[in-house]
């Protein structure tokens, strides 16, 4: 298979087999599911597709070696099962259309081209909602817009609340997190139920915003800097709430309400 040639060197960076990973994979019985979802259903590419997937299968490897310092070895087991179904997807994206096509060749191009990094984006943020929606046990997809919830979010005193839904801004968002931080004030949390979906949760945030800081924004217009600033600050919100487990609602508000509708300004990402 093409992709293994790309793949390969990034599971060997990390001291990992990806027939290890396969044979992990098969040994643990279970069938993971591998969906892509657009919240905002953005217009997407086979290119972003294919990056995307090659960006969930890198956070999971990363994963791999992380816990295997710690021998955490039920971890090891989780995310070594799920790289493994990532490589057998992105596999099975690469079409009759582009059976020749070099993945490393097209993971290169993609980190070039601004539109595709949004586009990948996109999909990673929507991977995080989907993660953290099981983690912390929600019934409801994450990733659709349409089931945000109007959430009472209590202020430090405890006497006055806004509506995440329809009320409150991203200063006052920002207000609140920050002085939750500083004053020690107990957050109002979610309880994690699934530890190794909340785990690729968080690393895709944080992954997040290195790709941010390295790839999309060098390649994004000077005149769109006000507006690269504030999706800067947002992805740093959802770094911030993943590791703090806030209120799903409050994450879904931070992705739906503030960062897809940048990227959908500042790239002009089309919806479907």
């Amino acid at each position: 298979m093409a992709w293994m040639n790309f793949v390969n060197p990034i599971l060997e960076l990390f001291g990992i087999s990806l027939t290890c990973l396969i044979i992990t994979s098969v040994l643990t019985g279970e069938d993971i599911f591998v969906q892509t979802v657009w919240a905002h259903v953005f217009s997407t590419t086979d290119e972003s597709i294919l990056v995307t997937l090659v960006e969930q299968i890198k956070a999971e490897t990363q994963l791999v070696i992380t816990k295997s310092i710690s021998n955490d070895n039920n971890s090891i087991h989780d995310h070594a099962s799920y790289a493994a179904q990532l490589e057998k997807a992105l596999d099975d994206n690469l079409t009759q259309s582009t059976p020749l096509l070099n993945i490393a060749q097209v993971y290169d191009d993609g980190q070039r081209n601004s539109t595709t990094l949004a586009l990948v984006f996109a999909n990673l943020l929507d991977d995080i909602l989907s993660k953290y929606g099981s983690a912390v046990g929600v019934k409801y997809d994450m990733t659709n817009m349409s089931n945000m919830r109007v959430v009472s979010v209590p202020r430090m005193d405890d006497t006055t609340s806004h509506s995440m839904g329809a009320a409150l801004t991203v200063d006052q968002y920002n207000e609140y997190i920050l002085g939750e931080q500083s004053s020690g004030t107990a957050w109002n949390t979610s309880k994690v139920v699934k530890l190794d979906k909340y785990e690729t949760a968080q690393v895709l945030s944080e992954n997040i915003i290195e790709k941010f800081d390295n790839q999309l924004r060098p390649r994004t217009l000077v005149n769109e800097t006000a507006n690269v600033d504030r999706l800067e600050y947002s992805l740093k919100e959802l770094e911030y709430s993943v590791d703090k487990k806030v209120l799903p609602e409050m994450v879904m508000e931070i992705v739906h309400v503030q960062i897809h509708p940048l990227l959908q300004e500042i790239y002009n990402l089309q919806v479907l």
